[in-house]
């Protein structure tokens, strides 16, 4: 073979991979453009499939291995536990904004009384919430008129998103649904999950998997599951004490557990409004209910349901929580810190792997 017709076959050879490459390209991103929309409700409902996977074996053993019933009686109790709470927190919330306005207004007519002496002594806020108490005290009606046009612009934008709020609850149940398939085909999954993984990373990354999984149950179950626990025992106490809205301060409740934050930002305000309103042994009682139960089921409750430990920055979650909820909304509350710790867990077992740089052994001399 001549040296003419050695460089045309590479050349036909070279143009046919760059005709297979880009043939191969269009089909991903043909691909990655139809599943965009359902992304958040697939990483969903993959994720509550590995979370759920242990209860689905202990189920379909109890039933006969009857999968297709355990993954039906799974779909329905968590449709129950999941989408049917935040469908009433997301429809209370729509319903409640615009009655911000005339919420308002009937404040107007209310007088404070004096501040409580202990008020001025906490620590950095003291000073400046005393002032901001005469203020109110003083004339009431002029700070809440300064309120009014953030409280309906805030409203009127948070209506604007009802589609939105609609599209979130659709992505729950969606996942929900997709979950039950999972499941019902976890075993084929698996094993297509560990070829996948061992092509890409080779024999090394044969317990990814495995890895991947702990940490999702280890969010979803000590994370979201104490979240959920406490927004329940939250909302039940909002509701027996008589504060309006208890189903959206649900809501805001949720969102604080799951980010770590104190959920006394909400329970707390809700007894003071009780203790305004002239109702001083429910104030007590939702007092009381806040720090016996809702606070303090984080201390046993968590360690409970994180059953491999998964130790995670608090940063991290924070982050996971607020960008997730910016980037797939409602959904994005239990995806986003999961998705952050699945990244961090993977990058500390790469850091740890058999690559990973050992510490230079100094002489102690």
């Amino acid at each position: 073979m001549s040296t003419e017709d050695l460089r045309q076959k590479l050349t036909g050879m070279s143009v046919m991979a760059v005709f297979r490459i880009a043939v191969l390209s269009l089909l991903v991103l043909a691909c990655v453009k139809i599943i965009l929309p359902f992304l958040g409700a697939l990483i969903w409902a993959i994720i509550i499939a590995i979370s759920t996977w242990p209860a689905f074996n202990l189920l379909s053993d109890r039933i006969g291995q009857r999968r297709k019933l355990a993954a039906a009686i799974l779909v329905c109790l968590m449709l129950i536990a999941l989408a049917v709470p935040i469908s009433l927190m997301i429809l209370s919330l729509v319903d409640f904004l615009p009655q911000l306005s005339a919420f308002t207004r009937d404040l107007s007519g209310l007088s404070l009384p004096d501040a409580p002496g202990w008020v001025d002594s906490i620590p950095v806020l003291g000073p400046a919430t005393t002032q901001l108490w005469k203020t109110a005290q003083s004339d009431l009606p002029s700070m809440l008129d300064k309120l009014r046009p953030a409280l309906n612009e805030g409203a009127i934008w948070s209506l604007s998103h009802v589609a939105q709020l609609g599209l979130s609850l659709l992505e729950i149940v969606l996942a929900i649904v997709v979950s039950g398939v999972l499941l019902y085909n976890g075993e084929a999954a698996w094993y297509g999950a560990e070829r996948t993984i061992v092509k890409l990373g080779g024999a090394p990354a044969i317990d990814l998997p495995e890895v991947v999984a702990r940490t999702v149950r280890s969010v979803t179950t000590g994370v979201v599951g104490t979240a959920l626990a406490q927004t329940l025992l939250c909302v039940a106490g909002l509701w027996i004490a008589g504060v309006p809205g208890s189903l959206v301060l649900g809501f805001l409740c949720f969102m604080l557990a799951v980010a770590q934050m104190p959920t006394l930002i909400v329970w707390l305000p809700g007894a003071a409004w009780v203790f305004y309103m002239g109702n001083t042994g429910r104030a007590a009682f939702l007092v009381l209910w806040g720090f016996l139960l809702v606070n303090t089921i984080d201390n046993f409750l968590k360690p409970m349901l994180i059953s491999q430990g998964a130790k995670l920055p608090l940063s991290l979650i924070f982050l996971g929580v607020i960008g997730g909820l910016i980037a797939w909304g409602v959904i994005g509350l239990f995806i986003g810190p999961t998705l952050l710790a699945v990244a961090y867990t993977l990058f500390r077992h790469w850091l740890e792997g058999e690559y990973a740089v050992k510490p230079v052994e100094r002489d102690p001399q």
